[in-house]
């Protein structure tokens, strides 16, 4: 009862003194002491539970979900950063192609009732109805072409040697095919036009088939291969090597590839050609000397001319074609910067939201510490470490979760293994600046109290 009295009188003492001031010598002394001792007991043990229940518990619970806020954020702001990194990286890959100025026809002359006898009277057509259209250089015709989500591959043997267990995939093309889509010959010769049905069956291989199925130094050209098998592997004859194109994904590595002449079969093959359906071509490539906004039309256009039926199945350019194939990263990218983002905006609101309701209640507590002294910039000192302890400890904790995260989903990134310092970097400084905007307004807001109007609320 005594000890409550007490405390009671002091606590009307020390209003009393905010308000109608101390004298001269107390006043000076009084600065000093706080000069010394800047720090004071809490509200409630300083002030009592006037203002309210408190309960430290529910505090705590607080400023552990902002911790844990803060951390989650910089996950996802790792996150998005690899996945936006690795984006960029799949979109500036060399693939050994040229798209500029390039315009994809899908078409099947299957369906307009082609049988395969006629197919070679209509490849020669086309080309010279396409190479009579202004701008049109190169004509290339193919069963298919990069980077559309097609592959057509066999078991493939070097005559000679013991069968290696490898496939290749194998595409049909006209002459122009390789100048049309920007391969480049390194070795020998390309298809052209000596390479008719009845000539010599030969192949133009990539640097991947020469590297994996010769030794290293020997001469590919005049060698043959075919399908496994004694009556098989001699079924074509290497006339040349092309640089390694990317055809199915910039992420497959060490494809072996091979091209054939389109109307060419192989040696050994028994079935009468009207059951050959592989000589159907696929697509039609145009190279041009100039972007032409009216190409579809034209094509539309020649190929009516050619035969009302022979209908285009797509039409795109090249750069679209190849753009289409980064369509599920360009998602993935988007939709972890947008929770990135998200989370951040809550990380920052959780984080004002609790440093501004300390102030509130810390209100009468931060009267009598500037009432007693204390200056303005001490005061945002206070509140200010409150907020950046509690992004620190999210960044702590942060961090090697994020590092554990990128193991896991490295698979999804594209010549990414682990987590960049300058994507890490980026996302703590950014959390970082939005912790200290989350927490100097707040800050700056008590910085402002004035004593007497607090001690008067209180």
């Amino acid at each position: 009862m005594l000890l409550h009295l007490l405390l009671k009188m002091k606590s009307q003492f020390v209003v009393k003194l905010v308000i109608n001031g101390a004298p001269p010598k107390q006043r000076s002394k009084t600065k000093n002491q706080i000069a010394k001792h800047p720090r004071l007991p809490n509200r409630s043990q300083y002030l009592g539970h006037s203002g309210g229940q408190f309960c430290p518990c529910a505090s705590v619970l607080q400023r552990a979900l902002v911790v844990v806020q803060v951390g989650l954020s910089l996950v996802l702001l790792i996150a998005a950063g690899l996945f936006l990194q690795s984006l960029k990286k799949l979109e500036g890959a060399d693939l050994k192609l040229d798209a500029k100025n390039r315009y994809i026809v899908h078409m099947n002359p299957q369906t307009a009732g082609y049988t395969q006898a006629r197919l070679a009277a209509l490849y020669r057509t086309m080309e010279e109805r396409f190479h009579a259209l202004p701008g049109v250089m190169k004509v290339g015709i193919a069963s298919y072409t990069p980077m559309e989500e097609n592959n057509n591959g066999w078991g493939v043997q070097v005559q000679g040697q013991p069968y290696l267990n490898v496939g290749a995939s194998v595409i049909r093309a006209n002459a122009e095919y390789f100048d049309s889509v920007g391969t480049r010959v390194v070795m020998g010769r390309g298809i052209d036009a000596r390479d008719t049905p009845a000539s010599t069956t030969v192949a133009v291989v990539n640097q991947t088939f020469v590297r994996d199925l010769f030794k290293p130094g020997e001469n590919p050209i005049g060698r043959h291969f075919g399908s496994p098998g004694p009556d098989s592997t001699g079924d074509f004859e290497i006339v040349g090597v092309v640089e390694d194109t990317v055809y199915t994904s910039v992420r497959k590595k060490d494809h072996l590839m091979y091209f054939v002449p389109m109307m060419q079969r192989p040696r050994s093959a028994k079935a009468p050609i009207e059951k050959d359906d592989s000589l159907y071509l696929g697509s039609i490539v145009l190279a041009t000397d100039r972007p032409m906004n009216d190409m579809e039309k034209l094509v539309r256009a020649t190929l009516a001319d050619v035969n009302p039926n022979l209908t285009v199945e797509q039409f795109q350019t090249f750069d679209r074609q190849i753009s289409d194939q980064f369509t599920e990263e360009r998602m993935i990218s988007r939709l972890s910067t947008l929770f990135g983002a998200l989370a951040l905006l809550l990380a920052i609101v959780g984080l004002y939201g609790v440093t501004a309701y300390s102030v509130v209640r810390r209100t009468p507590e931060i009267g009598i510490r500037m009432a007693l002294g204390a200056e303005r910039g001490g005061v945002i000192v206070m509140v200010m470490r409150g907020a950046m302890i509690q992004a620190a400890l999210g960044l702590a904790i942060g961090i090697p979760v994020a590092l554990l995260c990128v193991r896991i989903v490295k698979s999804q990134l594209y010549e990414i293994t682990s987590a960049d310092f300058t994507v890490m970097s980026g996302a703590i400084v950014i959390l970082a600046l939005a912790a200290f905007i989350a927490g100097i307004i707040p800050a700056r807001r008590a910085a402002s109290i004035n004593p007497v109007s607090a001690l008067r609320l209180e």
